[in-house]
């Protein structure tokens, strides 16, 4: 892999994982912490995915993403600190099954 497939390859793991992972994790603390629930259709309402059931769940489910993501950021960024560009790579490619996994997870229950 030349030097500038892997500087693509790293920027857009870090852009997503990083992005996934924020989003995730400021949902989880929106719900979770803050308690701001008023505006999201808990109860099972018309076609939301199973864990809209309960503000509980739905905070636990964004805390599991959150985290997987982060950390996938984060190992990313060692891989790049210590210049391993087959990890590098194969972080991009967890990262891609991680998010088909996410669009596939959000479409249970509806």
């Amino acid at each position: 892999m030349n030097r500038s497939t892997n500087i693509i390859l790293s920027s857009l793991t870090i852009i997503l994982s990083g992005l996934l992972a924020l989003m995730n994790l400021s949902e989880w603390y929106i719900v979770k912490i803050q308690g701001r629930t008023a505006e999201y259709p808990f109860g099972g309402e018309g076609p939301t995915p199973y864990y809209y059931k309960t503000a509980e769940m739905y905070s636990t489910v964004n805390l599991i993403w959150g985290t997987v993501f982060l950390s996938v950021l984060l190992f990313t960024s060692w891989t790049i600190i210590k210049g391993q560009k087959k990890w590098t790579a194969i972080s991009f490619g967890s990262t891609i099954i991680l998010l088909l996994g996410l669009f596939i997870h959000g479409q249970i229950g509806t």
